[in-house]
């Protein structure tokens, strides 16, 4: 028994054979091919994203684990868009609750991710590495004045904005000689 080959790639086709003593030009042994319309598709070829059972092995893309050239996907437990990157999965589609980026520095609080306002809080908000005030992008200082006297009382004309009071600071600027 022969196979028909009509995609010339060594695999026959299973529902076309015929029988004959020597194999006849166009026909293979084997009747392994799952799709004689494409060479690409059969039992050596590689399972790649494509929706297509390319090894003919009966499973498709992620279903199959021989899969290759599969996307990383990063887990984004806070819903905010930036996936964790000590959380990934390898699938040929985006899973429900992965993300394309590992950006995330705290995937258990959505306010805190690489678009958020760093503000004091002891906290990096905005996922750079830097915190309150070592941050320059930060916002929401308070204003401190210099109180060089030591009286409590802090020049107007002198002040600083950080998350913390400074030594040598106040929040007033109500002295007139400092």
């Amino acid at each position: 028994t022969w196979y028909a080959d009509a995609d010339g790639d060594t695999y026959g086709n299973p529902m076309v054979s015929v029988l004959a003593c020597t194999q006849p030009v166009g026909y293979v042994s084997n009747n392994t091919d799952c799709n004689d319309a494409s060479a690409a598709v059969n039992p050596a070829a590689t399972e790649i994203c494509n929706g297509i059972d390319d090894d003919c092995d009966g499973l498709t893309d992620d279903a199959d684990p021989s899969i290759t050239g599969q996307s990383t996907w990063y887990a984004d437990a806070d819903g905010d868009t930036y996936g964790n990157a000590m959380v990934s999965v390898l699938a040929c589609t985006q899973p429900v609750g992965y993300v394309s980026n590992n950006t995330d520095c705290n995937d258990a609080s959505a306010a805190v991710n690489p678009s958020a306002t760093e503000i004091c809080n002891g906290i990096d908000d905005d996922c750079d590495g830097l915190t309150d005030d070592a941050d320059p992008s930060i916002t929401g200082q308070s204003t401190w004045y210099a109180d060089a006297d030591g009286d409590t009382y802090g020049n107007a004309m002198v002040s600083v904005l950080a998350c913390i009071q400074p030594v040598g600071y106040v929040s007033n600027n109500t002295d007139c000689n400092d």
